[in-house]
């Protein structure tokens, strides 16, 4: 079977995609088109010329990105926020040193030669209007302004092409699922990063969408932090392999046939309050797990946490009230982790 790929914008954010194209490489899931905006038509740009961008995201910093007389690795932070608020009267943040990351990374005779077909999204300033581009209605010469002009944060200048002004298409559509529907793709993978931006409403009626969804971003929107944009490389990639079935799990990644047992023998809520104790305990989510290797690193792990140790110890000797039970049910998840905790403890017991 073969893809259409349509990657939505959100800054930083956008290192979950290169995990994501990672692991449909290693699924030898087959992609012939691309459309991406703002971060998004940065990453299926270099997608669409084979490249692998999780090293990109790897080493990036601010610096990469603009000019900025003080440095911060988040530019949306409020310190940096009330310092580009006085460079306002210029007319935004001066983009230089991304368009010649652009430059050095990607090659116009690669991304039209390519056999994946790209598309970008941007957004006219001048005539008020998103503007949809595949690579081949692109002047020759312009495909690095316009993946620029996809990519204008609203806090950045705007980019100048043939006398209009560019800013970030996110503003009309974030998510450029309808570019491929107009071509006639009709198997496609939406990537959101939780970015913000509108997501237009398509018709999607004889379409396949297989959405991949950030669940929750370990990155801000222009956070350059080098350990968390890799952690959201990894989040990508092990997102993906469970959208694809290789894997399962709401907050960790099971073996499939290891979590499937587990459901069938001790259903799925006792999974997810074991995946919740998990999470609670920040155990490393980003590695793959048996459902006894999960079962054990909870059981061990929990005593060092107390709300979890003391909750677990008086629900065990509360077991035959159900009206504690119920009162102690508005705890929601936490008291499903402590519950599944007492009720596997209980069975290794046996």
């Amino acid at each position: 079977m073969k893809y259409a790929l349509s990657l939505a914008g959100g800054g930083t954010r956008g290192a979950f995609q290169a995990g994501v194209w990672r692991a449909l490489g290693e699924l030898g899931k087959e992609v012939t088109a691309i459309t991406g905006t703002s971060i998004g038509a940065v990453n299926g740009a270099m997608f669409a010329m084979g490249v692998d961008t999780a090293d990109m995201w790897s080493n990036i910093s601010v610096d990469d990105i603009v000019d900025v007389p003080s440095k911060n690795s988040n530019l949306l932070s409020p310190i940096s926020l009330v310092k580009f608020a006085r460079m306002s009267a210029q007319g935004g943040l001066d983009t230089t040193p991304f368009r010649n990351l652009l430059n050095s990374l990607i090659s116009e005779e690669k991304l039209r030669n390519s056999e994946i077909n790209f598309g970008l999204c941007t957004y006219s300033v001048s005539d008020k209007k998103s503007v949809e581009l595949f690579v081949d209605e692109i002047p020759e010469g312009q495909i690095v302004d316009y993946i620029l002009a996809s990519a204008c944060f609203p806090i950045f200048k705007p980019i100048k092409i043939d006398g209009r002004e560019y800013s970030d298409g996110s503003i009309r559509n974030n998510l450029p699922v309808n570019m491929l529907i107009s071509k006639g793709y009709d198997t496609i993978i939406s990537v959101s990063v939780r970015g913000v931006g509108v997501i237009r409403e398509t018709d999607n009626c004889g379409i396949n969408i297989i959405k991949i969804k950030c669940p929750s971003p370990e990155v801000g929107l222009m956070d350059f932090d080098t350990e968390a944009i890799k952690r959201s490389i990894e989040s990508g990639y092990y997102e993906c392999m469970k959208t694809f079935g290789r894997y399962a799990g709401e907050h960790f990644s099971i073996d499939h046939d290891s979590y499937y047992r587990a459901v069938e023998h001790y259903g799925s809520e006792l999974i997810h309050g074991l995946e919740s104790a998990g999470k609670i305990m920040e155990l490393e989510q980003y590695r793959v797990y048996s459902f006894e290797e999960l079962r054990d690193a909870v059981l061990s792990e929990y005593p060092k946490h107390p709300r979890l140790k003391i909750l677990a110890d008086y629900i065990a000797k509360s077991s035959s009230s159900t009206f504690i039970r119920e009162k102690l049910d508005i705890l929601g998840d936490t008291f499903s982790a402590a519950n599944s905790i007492v009720y596997l403890t209980n069975q290794t017991r046996i």
